[in-house]
C-alpha cells in the first residue's frame, strides 16, 4: 500500500512515500480503504521529536490521528460494520504506532463510526481529532443548557470547533474578553490559560486541553470554588457519534485550510508550522 512515512525526527522534509505491506485486521478491528485524512498540530510534534510514543519509537513510522473512508474487511468478532461502510475514524498516534497517512489502516471498531452518504470524506477527515477533543473539553464543563461559555481561541482548530459545537449543545458563546463566564475551555496554555480561568465566574466550571500548564497548588486552585478539569482526547465513538450526526445534519461544517494529494505532505506540514495559519490541511488520498 502506499503511505506517507518517516524513518527519523525532523523537519517536514523527512517525509517520503513508500510501499508498505497492507496491514491485517485483528480481532475487533476494521480495515479501511483511506480516501482522506488530516494534518494536526501533534502530527508536527511527532514528526520534529518533541511528542514522543511512550514506547520506543518504531521506523518507519506513519503519523495521522484523523481518516475518513470505506470499510474494506472486518478482523474477527468485529460487528457493527459491513464491507463498504463509509466511515471516518481517529487512531491517536503515537499511542498506538498507527498512523492515518496511508492507503489503508486497521482500526479498532470501538474508534470508528459511520458517516452519511452526503459527507464528503475530505470534510469528514477534518473532524475527528479536533471535534472529538472540542466536545469532550465542553461536556467536562457539565454546563446546563443556557450557560456563558468562554472559549480563549475560537480562531485556533479546536477552539473554532468548540466554538461551533457549544451551540449545538444549547451553550451560549461569550465574548473572549468577557468577565465572569459560567464556564471556561483553555486551548492554549500559559498565560492564556490563567486569564481563561480568572474570566470565569466564582463557582464555575474550567477544563483545559493543555494540561501542563495545570500544577496543583499553582494558579489554579479551588479557593473559587472552580475545580479545573484537564481533558485528553477521548478516541472513541461516544463522541464521534454526535459528531457524524452533526455533519449529516448539515450543521457542523469543519474550517478547511486547503486540500492536498497525500504525496505533499511536507508541504501541508511546512504551511501547518507557518505563523497565522488557520483551517485544516485535508490530504486526499485518491488523487
Amino acid at each position: 500500500m502506499k503511505a506517507a512515512i518517516i524513518e527519523t525526527f525532523g523537519g517536514p522534509d523527512v517525509f517520503r512515500m513508500a510501499d508498505l505491506p497492507r496491514p491485517e485486521p485483528k480481532p475487533g478491528e476494521l480495515l479501511i480503504r483511506v480516501s482522506a485524512s488530516s494534518v494536526n498540530p501533534v502530527d508536527a510534534g511527532v514528526r520534529s521529536g518533541k511528542i514522543l510514543p511512550g514506547d520506543p519509537a518504531h521506523f518507519p513510522m506513519i503519523l495521522g490521528w484523523d481518516a475518513a473512508g470505506t470499510v474494506e474487511a472486518l478482523g474477527p468478532e468485529t460487528q457493527g460494520f459491513a464491507p463498504g461502510d463509509r466511515v471516518m475514524a481517529i487512531s491517536p498516534q503515537p499511542g498506538t504506532l498507527v498512523g492515518t497517512h496511508a492507503e489503508y489502516v486497521a482500526l479498532p471498531a470501538s474508534q470508528v463510526v459511520k458517516i452519511a452518504a452526503a459527507v464528503p470524506f475530505t470534510t469528514a477527515a477534518a473532524v475527528p481529532l479536533i471535534g472529538s477533543t472540542a466536545l469532550a473539553a465542553l461536556q467536562a464543563l457539565q454546563l446546563p443548557q443556557g450557560a456563558r461559555v468562554l472559549i480563549n481561541n475560537p480562531k485556533g482548530a479546536v477552539g473554532a470547533m468548540a466554538t461551533a459545537i457549544a451551540p449545538l449543545l444549547g451553550l451560549e458563546l461569550a465574548a473572549p474578553d468577557a468577565q465572569n463566564a459560567d464556564g471556561a475551555i483553555d486551548v492554549r496554555g500559559r498565560a492564556h490559560a490563567q486569564q481563561a480561568f480568572a474570566a470565569v465566574k466564582d463557582g464555575g466550571a474550567y477544563a483545559t486541553i493543555v494540561p501542563e500548564w495545570w500544577k496543583p497548588g499553582g494558579v489554579f486552585t479551588a479557593a473559587r470554588g472552580i475545580t479545573p478539569v484537564t481533558v485528553q482526547n477521548p478516541a472513541n465513538q461516544e463522541v464521534l457519534v454526535p459528531l457524524a450526526g452533526w455533519l449529516a445534519q448539515g450543521v457542523l461544517i469543519p474550517e478547511i485550510g486547503d486540500i492536498l494529494p497525500l504525496d505533499r505532505i511536507t508541504e501541508a506540514h511546512r504551511r501547518l508550522e507557518t505563523p497565522g495559519y488557520s483551517g485544516k490541511f485535508v490530504l486526499d488520498h485518491s488523487s
